[in-house]
């Protein structure tokens, strides 16, 4: 199956069911316990069953622990990005990847029915594997970018995008969040 035809696949194909969720009211550590507890990259922030916003591994790394605050004391409420960002698990892969790099984000809550079901990430999109733990080559290098597809060096990340969009997708547009040809 060509990159091509992937972009055209269904969100719900790379869906993670299983997701934290936290109170907003939780302390960072709590937070961080949880997430491991399930093997989460992220959590949903809720009160009652409705999601509030989202906490991911890098807003603990670098709004508490870069910080230097005390993630016993640090509230979720504190760190968590609000809304929550959502894709219907019935658009595709393309348009996930649109959404995510046009608002400048890595993961989506997948919803059925506008209730959040689970969460698709970039990495999951990019190795076909849906589980957390799944290792995704370091792209970013000391000279710059390396392609994942065909191992091009570029100085930047704007070059890297439009070399993947131009050289591996047929065109500019889908990396800047452009679905008009897909």
């Amino acid at each position: 199956m060509s990159l091509r035809d992937s972009l055209k696949d269904r969100v719900s194909a790379f869906t993670s069911s299983s997701f934290a969720k936290i109170a907003a009211t939780d302390s960072v550590a709590q937070a961080a316990r949880v997430m491991q507890k399930e093997g989460a990259t992220e959590a949903i922030v809720v009160a009652g069953s409705i999601p509030q916003g989202i906490v991911t591994e890098r807003d603990i790394l670098y709004k508490v622990v870069a910080a230097g605050s005390n993630p016993s004391v640090v509230k979720v409420r504190d760190i968590m990005s609000s809304p929550v960002q959502t894709i219907d698990e019935a658009s595709s892969v393309g348009e996930a990847i649109a959404k995510m790099s046009k608002l400048g984000i890595r993961r989506l809550g997948v919803t059925r029915g506008g209730k959040i079901v689970g969460m698709i990430t970039q990495k999951a999109m990019v190795t076909g594997n849906v589980e957390q733990n799944f290792p995704l080559p370091e792209l970013a290098h000391p000279e710059g970018f390396t392609c994942p597809y065909c191992n091009t060096h570029v100085k930047t990340k704007e070059e890297l995008s439009k070399h993947i969009d131009h050289d591996h997708m047929g065109g500019p547009g889908l990396l800047q969040g452009d679905l008009t040809k897909w």
